[in-house]
């Protein structure tokens, strides 16, 4: 028995450990945080790019996002790319093609994924140095082009990482973690790279905004690749080859899934990708440390579970071997994280929804994380994520 006692110190000492240097990373991501500083002198010739499946309720309203851009007329054109949608997208971006206001691609056949669509579309219609894309709900700042191209001034920059946000928050409670999600995600966690002390030289980037120069997509095979979640496959196909990933103030705010039924689909696409080929080669643990942050919700609800079992241990064995404070203290230090994260960055107002957000939000994503990985189905199409026609909601996007 007492053995048995000892075994269980040391795995919790070992577990306390783990989480507790996961919240010290979070920490240290959050101090780190700080905005680029860049002259924005810098005026290449760009293809703007957004995918419109089934995007007929908000597609005007992305082109003319796109044509409002503070930057030279001459140096960008706009690209929208489509999947055979079977609303009324092809009829509005055909009426602005033929205006000679945007350049417009269909593929011949439909493909069941978002990648294979771009890369003809970069290939056949963009004639642009640099390519940067969103999503059709994404809305852009008026300087977004300005500052998501300046980083390519450095020549072995291939991808640049923009700031993603939340912009139906106001929606419903539910939208509200997704707005705390983006946040840490795509704002902090991005931002937290740029500061003093070196976390990794991994930036992922995000579908929804980034740009890439076209040489580094030729160098990786001019293909985003095989997974539906193509903008991370692009990261480290980018990473292997040498190119760098930099980061950008360049703001959107984007349309989330506003529900779990939504979620649910969303995250079955997202975790059914394999990218256990793309994530092998060298310099694993910088692959690993640069893809941390997203990780911070489940090492957190897994630390508190952590902690509440050392106490059921204590409360059984009628012994209190370690100090409770100390196993307490990873969850603590990653809600302080991400609270000062949030301050940090200006987004206050989601810090009553942190509680909720670390443990039902949590379990909700551990638990679907599971059932895909444990499935033997395999990997899903790209599906519509609300109900009816149109692929978005067409929720009223609030930029602040």
């Amino acid at each position: 028995m007492n053995l048995l006692i000892e075994v269980i110190k040391i795995l919790a000492y070992i577990m306390g450990s783990i989480f507790f240097f996961a919240s010290i990373f979070y920490l240290i991501t959050v101090w780190n945080v700080k905005k680029p500083e860049f002259n924005y002198d810098f005026f290449p010739k760009v293809s703007i790019m957004a995918y419109a499946w089934q995007s007929g309720n908000i597609i005007e309203k992305k082109i003319k996002n796109f044509l409002d851009q503070n930057y030279p007329k001459e140096r960008f054109e706009v690209i929208i790319y489509d999947n055979k949608s079977t609303d009324e997208t092809d009829d509005i971006c055909l009426e602005y093609a033929r205006k000679g206001l945007i350049k417009f691609y269909r593929p011949e056949k439909l493909h069941d994924r978002k990648a294979p669509v771009l890369d003809r579309a970069i290939e056949k219609v963009a004639k642009g140095d640099i390519i940067a894309l969103t999503d059709p709900d994404g809305v852009c700042e008026k300087n977004w082009l300005k500052k998501i191209v300046r980083p390519f001034k450095d020549p072995v920059v291939g991808a640049v990482a923009g700031l993603t946000h939340c912009g139906n928050y106001h929606k419903n409670l539910f939208t509200r973690f997704r707005a705390i999600e983006d946040e840490w995600w795509y704002n902090i966690s991005v931002l937290g790279k740029v500061g003093k002390i070196k976390i990794s030289d991994l930036q992922p980037i995000c579908g929804a905004n980034y740009a890439i120069r076209k040489k580094a997509w030729e160098d990786v095979g001019k293909s985003h690749g095989d997974t539906l979640i193509e903008d991370y496959e692009m990261t480290f196909k980018l990473y292997n080859k040498g190119w760098k990933i930099s980061a950008s103030d360049a703001n959107v705010w984007q349309e989330e899934v506003e529900n779990i039924a939504q979620y649910v689909r969303q995250r079955l696409r997202w975790y059914s990708s394999n990218l256990k080929e793309i994530v092998r080669g060298k310099r694993k643990l910088d692959k690993i440390l640069g893809s941390f942050s997203i990780s911070m919700q489940p090492t957190a609800l897994l630390s508190l579970i952590y902690f509440l079992l050392i106490l059921a241990y204590a409360g059984i064995t009628n012994n209190l071997p370690f100090s409770i404070s100390a196993f307490a203290s990873p969850f603590l230090l990653t809600y302080i994280a991400l609270a000062l994260g949030l301050v940090k960055v200006g987004k206050a107002r989601l810090l009553p929804y942190i509680p909720l957000f670390l443990t039902f939000d949590s379990a909700l994503q551990i638990i679907i994380f599971l059932k895909t990985k444990f499935s033997f189905k395999k990997e899903q199409k790209w599906v519509k994520l609300v109900k009816g026609k149109y692929y978005h909601s067409g929720t009223e996007i609030r930029v602040d």
